[in-house]
């Protein structure tokens, strides 16, 4: 039987792994925290398609980095920052506390769920600085 909880274990680990940390920011609310890797290549790419070599393809973990609970949905109008990080993966923090950012990532197209039914292991965000 498929273990969806472990599933998203492995996939939270292998991001959180071989990504950093990072913020979906919506305009108007809250930032949320989330864990982000660069994908090496685009499905447009492997299917021999021309894309836009300004794309990029971040996945994003399905699990909170603070709370270890899935994340809510997220939608297009939502950014994704990325940030600026000391030697041990840490963001680096201005004199108020905030972390400093190093790009606005907006999004190319509507988010992807990657996973069975509507219980993702990750999302799959196709960007553009």
């Amino acid at each position: 039987m498929y273990d969806m909880d472990e599933s998203r274990l492995v996939w939270d680990g292998m991001i959180k792994e071989y990504g950093d940390i990072a913020i979906l920011r919506t305009p108007g609310g809250a930032d949320r925290w989330c864990s982000t890797m660069q994908a090496a290549f685009t499905p447009e790419e492997r299917l021999g398609r021309a894309s836009n070599p300004a794309d990029r393809k971040m996945l994003i973990s399905a699990l909170d980095p603070n709370t270890g609970l899935a994340i809510a949905d997220i939608n297009q109008r939502e950014m994704l920052v990325t940030l600026q990080l000391d030697a041990n993966g840490q963001p680096i923090l201005d004199g108020s506390g905030k972390p400093l950012e190093d790009e606005r990532l907006r999004q190319e197209a509507p988010p992807d769920r990657v996973g069975p039914s509507r219980k993702q292991l990750y999302w799959s965000l196709t960007v553009r600085a």
